[in-house]
């Protein structure tokens, strides 16, 4: 509807100027005729004058007269008439306007619908966090409103514990930026909350950073000191020092959690695994490198909030195409990625094939690791092949 008011308020506004300009070249029209006559009497008085058919004192009152009969249509008859732009940007301003606080006033009134839709969810949420699964959302679109919905409610009554679940929420709709500040804010509320240290923790992993995972390894720690049995603090700990390349604190910390848990926990197999996979790297039995990627000072200012970083090897031997690559979403430096002979491109070459490596990073917004304008490289370092090889790169050249 309200898109309809808005057309009939542009049809108003081109209709009145329209209007405007021809009213406007009607009075133009009339004053120049009038103007034109005027000079055409005046110029047979004169002529008039030099023919001796009338007298100096003659003219003068003849002159008079004829101004006189002129006079409502022109105010000064030595005047120019000029064809002046009708003024009609007042009244169009004011129509634009009207037309733009229109659309902005419809604009809120359908958030406010949304927003008042998603508040109506809330019983429903209720009802599904107790267990009813018929409440369970059935969209994408309706766990919005009831993620909505519950954010309109912590701005009235900011629980720790509902500042948490609003974060699993948006981890579950992979909005990571929104999940951390959301556990931040439960944090502040509630420093020793253990649900919203375990939980920040993994969005911190997700997010990547050498100090988001800095900071969730003291996250778990705390934890840990809360509870020196939790299980899931010592399975994401083995995580942050796996992901750090720290292998032996990764087998102690996996090898504690399969201590404190039964063989029948569902968990059970997947931990004894990347404890398997910690010990291979920790005993050499697995050609790694684990690459540090950093970014300058002028870079950072310019990197977008998100982005895809690609650390690559190529075989300098070998042509062009990489050997082996990882990615990886970041939105912080600097960035600590490790590549094994799982990440080969190319059937047959892979790390342990290759003599030595060019080591190469990029960072993009695109969703393939092809060079494009605007990306972020480091200039590729290369290295001897040795299992454990650690590399340091800085994004430092952006790509014209």
């Amino acid at each position: 509807m309200w898109y309809v008011l808005i057309a009939l308020l542009l049809v108003a506004a081109v209709a009145y100027m329209y209007i405007a300009r021809r009213q406007q070249w009607e009075t133009w029209t009339i004053l120049q005729a009038n103007k034109e006559i005027y000079e055409s009497r005046l110029k047979e008085l004169e002529d008039d004058l030099e023919q001796g058919a009338i007298s100096p004192k003659d003219m003068v009152l003849a002159k008079q007269e004829l101004q006189k009969t002129f006079v409502t249509e022109i105010d000064n008859p030595d005047d120019v008439v000029e064809h002046k732009p009708a003024n009609v940007g007042v009244i169009t301003l004011i129509l634009v306007v009207l037309a733009g606080g229109l659309y902005l006033w419809a604009g809120s009134w359908q958030q406010q619908q949304q927003a008042d839709r998603a508040w109506d969810t809330l019983p429903k949420l209720s009802e599904w966090l107790l267990g009813d699964e018929s409440a369970a959302p059935q969209s994408d679109e309706e766990f919005w409103e009831y993620a909505l919905g519950l954010r309109q409610r912590l701005m009235d009554d900011p629980e720790p514990n509902a500042w948490t679940l609003y974060g699993r929420m948006m981890m579950q709709l992979q909005q990571i930026e929104q999940a951390l500040e959301s556990f931040e804010r439960s944090y502040r509320l509630e420093a020793d909350n253990i649900s919203n240290l375990t939980v920040y923790s993994q969005a911190l992993i997700l997010s990547g950073s050498d100090n988001d995972l800095a900071r969730a390894n003291r996250f778990l720690g705390r934890v840990l000191q809360l509870d020196s049995r939790n299980i899931e603090a010592f399975g994401l700990m083995g995580v942050v020092h796996f992901e750090r390349a720290d292998y032996e604190r990764a087998v102690t910390a996996w090898d504690m959690a399969l201590r404190l848990m039964g063989e029948n926990d569902p968990r059970y197999a997947s931990i004894q695994n990347s404890l398997q996979q910690a010990q291979d790297r920790l005993e050499g039995n697995v050609m790694t490198l684990t690459v540090n990627v950093d970014i300058s000072e002028t870079l950072r200012n310019e990197m977008p909030w998100t982005a895809t970083l690609y650390v690559f090897v190529r075989d300098p031997d070998g042509g062009s195409a990489p050997i082996a690559v990882t990615r990886q979403r970041v939105m912080d430096f600097p960035v600590t990625v490790t590549l094994t002979d799982e990440d080969m491109m190319l059937e047959g070459a892979s790390l342990s094939n290759a003599a030595s490596w060019l080591v190469g990073a990029r960072l993009t917004v695109g969703d393939s690791m092809e060079r494009r304008s605007g990306d972020f490289e480091a200039r590729p370092r290369l290295v001897e092949r040795q299992a454990g090889q650690q590399v340091q790169l800085v994004l430092t050249e952006l790509i014209p």
